[in-house]
């Protein structure tokens, strides 16, 4: 049995990032559009909705890097993200709200995607 975390401490992955951004914000385009909603004023313009978007993007890469067993997916993580993750990201916060966005929404995301996730435990208790 190896004693290495598989995956853990990946670098992030640009092309992920632009798979979260670019999902999230072609799901809330569609968000918006179906709801007659205007995204530039629930973020004060859409400079802020997009900070927003990129703030999402790369803190859920970064998250990821730490927690997810890439070893065990079956898709190619970029396409995974972009196929996905905008939807599930407005499962879990909705549009207006992705100011929002932390840590904990990473796992409830990683969970609803049924992402290998890696769970690590700070001590662990010794046999003697």
């Amino acid at each position: 049995m190896s004693n290495e975390t598989p995956s853990a401490l990946e670098p992030p992955d640009s092309a992920a990032i632009f798979a979260c951004a670019l999902s999230l914000w072609q799901a809330s385009q569609a968000w918006a559009v179906q709801r007659k909603v205007s995204l530039s004023e629930c973020y004060n313009g859409m400079d802020q909705f997009m900070r927003e978007v990129m703030h999402i993007a790369n803190q859920f890469e970064a998250w990821a890097c730490l927690h997810i067993n890439f070893n065990e997916l079956e898709d190619m993580w970029p396409y995974l993200l972009e196929d996905k993750f905008g939807e599930a990201c407005l499962v879990e916060l909705g549009p207006s709200a992705l100011a929002h966005f932390d840590h904990t929404v990473c796992l409830r995301l990683a969970l609803r995607l049924r992402l290998p996730v890696i769970f690590m435990t700070r001590c662990q208790p010794q046999l003697t």
